[in-house]
C-alpha cells in the first residue's frame, strides 16, 4: 500500500515550532546523557535508524543535516557541552560571528 501525502510548503510558523520542538528534545537528551541514563552508542544507532526512515526531500535536509552535525560530535565523545552549543548553532540559522 502506498503512503499518499499532499506536498505543501511549510510555513514559518511551522518550521520555528519545529526548530523549537527539536531544541528541546536534544536538551531532554543532553540530561539524561549528563545522568548516565542514556548510552551514546545506543542512541546514535537510534538516530541512524530514523534518519534511513526520514523521507529524503528538500523538506527534511534541514533536519537531516542538525542530527548529522549531532551525530558527529556524539560518536566522536565531545563533550555535551559543545553538543549543545553546535546543536543551537545550527538550529538558529549558524554561529553568531562577534
Amino acid at each position: 500500500m502506498q503512503k499518499r501525502t499532499i506536498e505543501r510548503k511549510p510555513e514559518a510558523v511551522e518550521l520555528e515550532f519545529v526548530k523549537s520542538h527539536i531544541a528541546a528534545t536534544m536538551t531532554l537528551i543532553h540530561g539524561l546523557i549528563d545522568q548516565g541514563v542514556l548510552d551514546r552508542e545506543r542512541l546514535d544507532s537510534f538516530f541512524a535508524g530514523f534518519l534511513d526512515e526520514l523521507p529524503h526531500t528538500r523538506d527534511t535536509l534541514g533536519l537531516r543535516l542538525v542530527i548529522d552535525q549531532w551525530r558527529q560530535g556524539l560518536t566522536s565523545g565531545e563533550a555535551e557541552e559543545n553538543l549543545r552549543q553546535t546543536l543551537f548553532e545550527v538550529i538558529s540559522g549558524g554561529k553568531d560571528i562577534n
